[in-house]
């Protein structure tokens, strides 16, 4: 096995650019389209495949929730004050992120899952609940989710997508950690510390375009105002041309010393104490806690190899240890399991013994009581015969 991969976004209705890269965009409507596998949204997969929905208790289909967030997103309203003391009502504003999303990617190929054996399915189909066990576990009450398995890509992964449906502005940031972690910092410190640049250099104007000359009635005139004409058009250029020179190396060198100075302000500023220190913390535990809820008992590493720079066969060994780690402490838990069952029977036939103890016990007690009784009618007799 290789190492875990698990991402969390939130999305909205306006289109969001995808961190490093330069023409990439993401909203939530090319989610649940890419999701749902509906062609516009799915030019990177060569052959699309319907996704298998993941049945587990709670979990609706993809369409549904798709409709419950459009439904939900067009009836909320917010009250806007205005400065003159009124207010207007206005729908959710389109930056508002209101999908949340998590992308879990198993180690294994869709080819090898598709013609594997059943055994290594099984272990891929424990990963499957393991991870959508641990999200329901992780989201606070009032949620609703989708979950759904792509085999259609380079590896088995799937997709998760849920609904704040409890937040009055369907708000997917609070179930995210990392952004929770970053507002909660931010209500407890106030802003965030920002770092300015340095002034930006007065560009130097462009002259005034030289104009037209009126037309003339004398050929020899207009002949002479057209031909200066031309010459201030080009002078004009020129000029033009020098002084966008001028300001695109001034726009240059202020750029690079701007460079300079936002690289030591970032280097002086602590950066333990901010929003961004929190949010990375919250995520560090947030991978930390999957490893051991999801990556540690399907035999899948914490870190890929880039992390401690190992060499391919270091990273081999940390493969196979990882799994010889997850198939002993699978032996382990069968042998806890074991043990725990066969304590539970010893404990059932104990309790199954002492009760027929008990029931032999209140026999004899029965049979001593009409002993006893039979002894006193037998003695109440004798008195009287005597009496007779």
């Amino acid at each position: 096995m290789a190492y875990q991969f698990v991402h969390i976004q939130t999305y909205s209705l306006k289109s969001t650019k995808v961190a490093g890269t330069n023409d990439h965009f993401n909203d939530l409507n090319q989610v649940f389209g890419e999701a749902l596998r509906e062609p516009r949204y799915c030019d990177h997969v060569p052959a699309p495949r319907t996704p298998a929905e993941i049945k587990w208790p709670g979990a609706i289909p993809l369409t549904d929730l798709r409709a419950h967030h459009d439904t939900r997103r067009a009836a909320i309203r917010e009250t806007v004050q205005q400065r003159n003391g009124g207010s207007y009502e206005r729908g959710l504003k389109s930056d508002a992120p209101t999908l949340y999303t998590e992308i879990h990617s198993h180690p294994m190929t869709s080819e090898e899952y598709r013609a594997c054996s059943k055994d290594d399915r099984a272990e891929v189909n424990k990963w499957m609940r393991l991870v959508v066990k641990d999200f329901v576990s992780r989201m606070p009450p009032g949620i609703e989710f989708s979950a759904v398995l792509h085999l259609d890509e380079k590896y088995v992964h799937i997709h998760i997508l849920a609904l704040n449906m409890a937040d009055p502005k369907l708000s997917a940031n609070k179930l995210h950690v990392g952004k929770c972690a970053a507002a909660q910092w931010r209500e407890e410190h106030g802003p965030a510390q920002t770092i300015t640049s340095l002034p930006r250099p007065e560009l130097e104007p462009r002259p005034s375009k030289p104009k037209r000359p009126k037309p003339s009635k004398n050929r020899m005139t207009q002949a002479k105002r057209e031909a200066a004409y031309v010459e201030d058009l080009a002078a004009w250029e020129e000029s033009c041309a020098e002084i966008e020179q001028r300001n695109a190396e001034a726009l240059d060198a202020w750029k690079r010393k701007n460079d300079k100075h936002l690289h030591l302000k970032r280097k002086t500023q602590s950066r333990k104490h901010s929003d961004k220190a929190a949010y990375e913390a919250a995520m560090t535990s947030f991978q930390d806690r999957y490893y051991e809820a999801v990556g540690k008992p399907c035999g899948l590493l914490r870190h890929g190899p880039r992390k401690e720079r190992l060499s391919t066969v270091q990273y081999g060994l940390r493969k196979a240890q990882a799994e010889h780690i997850a198939k002993v402490e699978a032996a382990q838990r069968d042998l806890v399991l074991s043990n725990r069952k066969k304590s539970q029977a010893l404990e059932k036939k104990e309790q199954a013994q002492s009760q027929k103890a008990k029931q032999i016990e209140m026999e004899q007690e029965a049979l001593e009581a009409r002993r006893e009784a039979a002894a006193r009618q037998d003695s109440a007799l004798t008195q009287r015969e005597r009496a007779v």
